[in-house]
């Protein structure tokens, strides 16, 4: 036999080989998540946000920044390069907690947006998943820990409207300059909603196969969405984002992998 004239690996010595390769692919795999999750934060900014002025960023799976002051002002922000000034996108405007049986409607108070009451948060509203329109199976927005419940969609265009210096609301962070976005003010007064509600707020549009509402096609994401909360816990979900688990997966791969190559050797 083929000699190396170094004497064989004991069994002591392949564990602790294998213990080196994991420090180093370990180290390695976290400096290239903390990066990515770095550089992610910093430069990810979506086509459609949704923020509060003077609300609060807690993120989480249900909402983004909230706010407990019952009237304020509700900003929808597009991106004035990626959105379509020749559609319309939607505001759903969504009860808190999910409701299904709500008996007098009556008893659930009034919303006024933009000067325009909402008589009642079941009078014209929707009950299920945005959008109103029919949409094809899967078309609509997930769950995301709000519907299915009462809400109202409203209209609106980003033709024309006045735009601001590019940021992320997840963090604050500037985008790049020179980009601006679209911002579309909802004034919402919810000082006359009953106890114990709160409301949802999500941003999305969908397109038309032959006329025909299909699916939505474009929506701020749900860590970029926005609620107001009063007398109801609306802290965060804490949930890994997809990307992180996946990074993750591929690490625990390769540590699989460098145990298969040693036992091999």
């Amino acid at each position: 036999m083929y000699s190396t004239g170094h004497p064989p690996l004991t069994g002591w010595d392949m564990h602790m080989k294998f213990w080196r390769i994991v420090a180093m692919r370990t180290g390695t795999l976290a400096a290239l998540v903390t990066g990515m999750l770095g550089a992610g934060s910093a430069l990810a900014i979506p086509t459609l946000q949704l923020d509060i002025d003077g609300g609060t960023y807690v993120g989480g799976t249900e909402e983004s920044t909230v706010t407990t002051t019952s009237s304020f002002d509700l900003w929808a922000l597009g991106k004035t390069t990626e959105v379509d000034t020749a559609i319309d996108y939607y505001l759903s405007v969504a009860l808190l907690p999910k409701t299904q049986n709500i008996g007098d409607p009556a008893n659930l108070g009034s919303v006024t947006v933009n000067g325009t009451a909402l008589s009642t948060l079941f009078g014209a509203s929707e009950y299920g998943t945005p959008p109103v329109a029919s949409v094809s199976n899967g078309g609509e927005l997930a769950p995301h820990g709000i519907f299915d419940t009462y809400y109202y969609q409203l209209a609106f265009s980003f033709a024309g409207l006045p735009t601001i210096a590019s940021y992320n609301v997840q963090d604050d962070t500037a985008g790049p300059a020179g980009e601006e976005l679209f911002k579309q003010v909802f004034q919402i007064d919810a000082s006359s909603l009953a106890g114990g509600y709160g409301l949802h707020f999500d941003l999305y549009t969908y397109g038309e196969t032959n006329g025909q509402r299909t699916a939505i096609t474009d929506f701020a994401p749900f860590s970029h969405d926005a609620a107001y909360c009063v007398d109801r816990d609306c802290g965060p979900v804490k949930v890994p984002e997809p990307s992180t688990l996946a990074l993750f997966s591929i690490g625990l791969m390769g540590l699989v992998a460098i145990r298969r190559r040693i036992r091999t050797n």
